[in-house]
């Protein structure tokens, strides 16, 4: 899980994921396929790049397709036990960030997809010793992917423009796949 922020760049946490498919789609009904996290501390908190302590993670999805279309919503939380947040172990605090998420697909040709996503979290996250705060964190990502079939192979290329508001400020990216 290599992670550049802030200027660092390194090995984040590692996350290890399971997901079961507990419903397929069909008429009337949204696929849900629910997914588990495990969040093991590999990377630096010096840094930045890792929390420091175990976690998980669950989402909730539904997705559903109409035509061309595909809709996605999401629900879930992310949880940190005993995160380092001062000079003794007696500062340790436990962090709950839950958060929504929703996307739209268009499907413009077989391999050919313009995409927005976003993602609302409410980060709780430490202020100083013993003492944590919770921040609204809002991102949109408007991008496209595409691909290629090669033998029983598939080639999958994407770009997107996330952009985030956070404390009244507005920060852009690139993700590239």
């Amino acid at each position: 899980p290599f992670a550049s922020l802030a200027g660092q760049r390194g090995v984040g946490d590692l996350q290890i994921h399971y997901r079961y498919q507990a419903l397929t789609e069909g008429p009337g009904r949204a696929a849900f396929s629910p997914r588990f996290t495990l969040i093991l501390p590999s990377g630096s908190t010096d840094k930045g790049l890792g929390s420091g302590a175990v976690g998980w993670q669950v989402n909730l999805p539904l997705s559903k397709q109409r035509n061309d279309l595909y809709f996605h919503v999401n629900g879930g939380f992310t949880h940190l036990a005993g995160v380092d947040s001062g000079a003794v172990p007696a500062d340790d605090v436990n962090l709950f960030t839950p958060h929504v998420a929703a996307s739209g697909i268009w499907r413009i040709r077989p391999m050919l997809n313009a995409m927005v996503e976003s993602t609302v979290e409410w980060a709780h996250e430490v202020d100083g010793p013993g003492t944590t705060s919770r921040t609204a964190v809002s991102t949109v990502s408007p991008g496209a992917r595409g691909g290629w079939n090669l033998g029983d192979h598939q080639l999958i290329v994407g770009l997107a423009a996330p952009l985030t508001w956070r404390n009244g400020a507005m920060d852009a990216g690139v993700f590239a796949y």
